[in-house]
């Protein structure tokens, strides 16, 4: 497996973050590489609750929210992927602080044909930084952190 994590300080309180990630049919309000996005069924939240995704410019992904700690931590499966090199990949946001709150996003996936399929991984920092601008206005904080860092790296056996 292979990951990219994402960490941003926003200058916000946790429960005001969790709001916005607790609204989870409706992600691609802030994540600008979606068209759309919607619950699947009944449940729109807590483990179990599933949603549809598209893609920009196109694709599909299905997925299951599989933990869910209200306002510390909510880890999605993604469980079908179209139109996209990867077979199986998993989401994990993590929250900490009190005033401000430190926000690490955590993107583990398997490209298709194994590991060796992509030499170094997609290049996410454009989408990621976009997309926690929208998260950080639909939080209601005045103004980003000074926190912002990305890593990748392929995940140890």
């Amino acid at each position: 497996m292979r990951n990219v994590r994402v960490e941003r300080t926003l200058a916000v309180d946790r429960s005001s973050v969790w709001a916005v990630l607790a609204d989870y049919p409706n992600i691609a309000d802030w994540n600008h590489g979606l068209k759309k996005s919607y619950a699947i069924g009944d449940a729109t939240e807590g483990v179990g609750a599933q949603r549809q995704t598209e893609l920009v410019p196109a694709g599909a992904m299905r997925e299951t929210v599989v933990e869910w700690v209200p306002e510390e931590k909510m880890v999605i499966a993604i469980d079908e992927i179209e139109k996209m090199p990867v077979k199986q990949a998993r989401m994990t946001f993590t929250l900490s602080g009190d005033e401000t709150t430190v926000v690490a996003m955590t993107y583990e996936y398997e490209p298709k044909g194994g590991a060796s399929r992509f030499h170094s991984g997609a290049d996410t920092r454009p989408a990621d930084e976009q997309g926690f601008q929208r998260f950080h206005r639909l939080s209601g904080a005045s103004r980003p952190g000074q926190s912002n860092r990305l890593t990748k790296t392929a995940a140890r056996p």
